[in-house]
């Protein structure tokens, strides 16, 4: 439940985030953007939200499972581990909105040279 939460909260930045971009180009004065190279940027940007959540996903998972490992040794660990465990999630699922802005910036400059 907490990775289906934190997918649909991802699609929702990745959607805003794209929608923002377009905004700030108007404001700044550049020319728009075709109907082909914004449906080319957003298809970008699909493919890379999917490449980081897959990512993403895949280390929630393993911290999880070792999380799950270590409490079944030392049931004791169950209360400290779950504060860090959500703490280390968070930090991840900040690593990956990073990623993507990242992404968003350095395709944004590429079309902007061309």
């Amino acid at each position: 439940m907490v990775f289906q939460n934190e997918r649909n909260q991802s699609r929702e930045r990745d959607h805003t985030a794209t929608k923002s971009k377009d905004r700030e180009r108007g404001r700044d004065g550049e020319l728009p953007l075709t109907a082909s190279q914004t449906a080319a940027r957003d298809r970008a940007i699909q493919q890379k939200r999917r490449e980081i959540d897959e990512v993403y996903y895949q280390e929630c998972e393993m911290f999880g499972l070792v999380a799950k490992m270590l409490i079944a040794k030392d049931s004791s660990l169950e209360r400290p581990i779950q504060s860090s465990l959500q703490e280390n999630l968070r930090d991840i699922g900040k690593r990956c909105v990073e990623a993507m802005e990242r992404f968003i910036e350095d395709y944004d400059s590429r079309e902007l040279l061309h």
